[in-house]
């Protein structure tokens, strides 16, 4: 996989995100899972054969909540108009991305297919959220135009 094989005009077919986290509520752990899933896409994502990408669009965000046995879903439509670089590794089959604006995410994301119509991306990753450790998984779909 090179730039200049992945260069193109990808519109966003998938997003799929969750959280699992155990919270400690006065000595009891309580697990919570948050899952985010994206809809009604109209985002394209411009990968340049410099290494750089921009993305710009917006899509419906639905978010569930489950914790403690209670259940709580949101929605709001997120507005990308963002740019950044990024690079590829063909021996790990990774991507690194730097982007301003972060609804994307940014840091290494593994290939899980790439071909002539479709790129797919995943990242895991732990990070704090209210100084508590939450795995994040986060999975991108990409039809190229």
């Amino acid at each position: 996989m090179t730039n200049a094989n992945l260069a193109g005009i990808y519109n966003m077919a998938l997003l799929f995100a969750t959280i699992d986290q155990t919270i400690d509520v006065n000595g009891i752990p309580v697990d919570s899972n948050i899952t985010a899933e994206g809809s009604t896409f109209q985002l394209d994502i411009i990968f340049n054969e410099d290494g750089t990408y921009t993305a710009e669009g917006q899509y419906l965000l639905t978010t569930t909540t489950t914790a403690a046995g209670q259940t709580e879903t949101d929605t709001e439509i997120i507005v990308l108009d963002e740019g950044g670089t990024y690079s590829l590794n063909a021996n790990t089959q990774t991507i690194f991305l730097s982007g301003s604006g972060g609804e994307l995410g940014s840091g290494t994301f593994d290939i899980t297919l790439f071909n002539e119509t479709q790129l797919q991306i995943m990242q895991e990753e732990t990070i704090l959220i209210n100084g508590v450790s939450a795995d994040l998984v986060t999975e991108y779909h990409f039809v190229r135009q």
